[in-house]
């Protein structure tokens, strides 16, 4: 049996988004379950869409979510492997030219659905002879190659999500295969790719089943054996943000990375997306590979919920220790970082960028709108040096007469200038005897 080898083939013509990044997960999961490899391969055969400064972003994402390929290609550098397979498949017969413009097609396609006839092609360019052709490139016509599919059969497979598929091939047209500038359409250049570095299982979105038909009978006529599929529920966005390859799109893969979730609750959440298992904030990697399975998948198209995803990264970063954080902590330019201040604050935060929020809270210059003259003198005068937050709040509980929030509530603002955060006394021996002080002797100026 061949090793298992997967492959993710993202198109460089815009940004990675959660959908097709769960592609990536998929593969990256079943990869590993099986000991094989995960294969990265640039579809960048447009070269008037395709851009290297997009694919060096794809290649970020990837690597920020923890996903590691074995083996790299570009399909941009492999043309002359399609022009072999091309020159196969001309001498089989598999593959001809055919001569209708764009505007053709679609009005044949309008007039078959008019007539209630499925709009597939109806191989008319196989009926022009020689002469004809020659004609028609004289005119400045320039064919694009269609793959012969051997209409007679039905393609069928067992696939690893949906189970026994089959598909009649005249029910489909014949594939185009290479545009009239002599580009490879997509379709041809990955079977070709598939079979060069011996795919033994694609794992796509189940948008292709119906492409998947004609590329096992491109297959079957190149190389006589194709490799297994899994094609996987579509997600979608409830909210109606676009699942999409724009920047502007709050599930692009860099729109995300910029909200500060953590790369490992991205992946934790899309390895979950549409199984019956649930995201837990400690599953690891070897955890999620040991839980992968398609049985455990849904055939309904999952729902990708944005805030959903944010919860789970909170209660990641939460479970983090300060060892875990410090690097990044220190990348925020912090001063004065320390365990007990993680300790303290990491239950408020959504995301590493917010310690700096606390961080100021806690160092530096605040504004607080406490307005009893009365007690922030009585705050004052029985603060303890040096500073027991616990004796300061039972003097002061003594001398004022006040408990509950009417107690907690004030000393929370003189202390932080906002009504909630983290456990007061964290805050209290955070803060420290001089700038409590402080805090409170500036609020009394301001009354006075």
């Amino acid at each position: 049996m061949n090793k298992v080898k997967v492959r993710f083939a993202p198109s460089p013509t815009g940004y990675l988004h959660a959908g097709n990044i769960r592609i990536a997960v998929l593969n990256y999961l079943f990869a590993r379950k099986n000991g094989g490899v995960f294969v990265l391969r640039i579809d960048d055969t447009d070269p008037e869409r395709s851009s290297r400064e997009l694919e060096k972003l794809m290649l970020e994402d990837l690597c920020w979510i923890g996903i590691k390929w074995g083996e790299f290609f570009r399909q941009s550098e492999r043309i002359n492997k399609y022009i072999s397979a091309m020159e196969h498949l001309k001498s089989t017969g598999r593959i001809y030219p055919c001569y209708e413009t764009k505007e053709e097609l679609a009005l044949k396609r309008k007039t078959q659905s008019m007539s209630g006839i499925p709009p597939v092609y109806d191989r008319a360019s196989l009926r022009l002879d020689e002469a004809q052709k020659k004609k028609l490139e004289a005119n400045g016509l320039k064919p694009h190659w269609r793959f012969k599919l051997d209409d007679a059969k039905s393609v069928e497979w067992t696939d690893l999500v949906h189970g026994n598929i089959s598909i009649p091939l005249n029910s489909v047209s014949d594939p185009i295969l290479i545009k009239p500038d002599g580009s490879f359409v997509y379709t041809f250049a990955s079977v070709v790719d598939d079979i060069d570095m011996g795919i033994t299982h694609i794992i796509r979105g189940d948008d292709h089943i119906t492409n998947t038909a004609t590329q096992i009978d491109i297959f079957s006529a190149i190389s006589g054996k194709s490799p297994e599929f899994a094609h996987v529920p579509l997600m979608s966005a409830p909210d109606g943000q676009e699942v999409s390859k724009r920047v502007g799109s709050a599930l692009s893969i860099c729109n995300i990375r910029e909200t500060g979730i953590l790369p490992e609750a991205v992946f934790n959440f899309l390895a979950s997306l549409g199984t019956s298992n649930n995201p837990d904030p400690a599953d690891t990697l070897d955890s999620l590979v040991e839980k992968f399975s398609f049985e455990k998948m849904s055939l309904a198209s999952p729902k990708f919920f944005l805030e959903e995803l944010r919860l789970l990264s909170k209660k990641i970063l939460c479970e983090k220790s300060f060892n875990d954080v410090k690097n990044a902590l220190q990348t925020l330019g912090l001063e004065n970082i320390s365990e007990i201040f993680w300790n303290a604050i990491r239950e408020n935060i959504n995301s590493i960028g917010e310690a700096a929020f606390w961080h100021n809270i806690f160092y530096g210059e605040i504004n607080a709108e406490e307005k009893d003259k009365i007690f922030l003198r009585q705050m004052l005068d029985s603060l303890p040096n040096p500073f027991d937050f616990d004796a300061w709040l039972a003097s002061l509980k003594n001398i004022s007469g006040k408990k509950g929030r009417d107690l907690f509530h004030p000393i929370r603002i003189v202390l932080t200038g906002i009504d909630h955060g983290p456990e007061l006394k964290k805050i209290a021996h955070i803060i420290g005897y001089e700038r409590i002080k402080h805090r409170i002797e500036k609020s009394l100026m301001v009354l006075q």
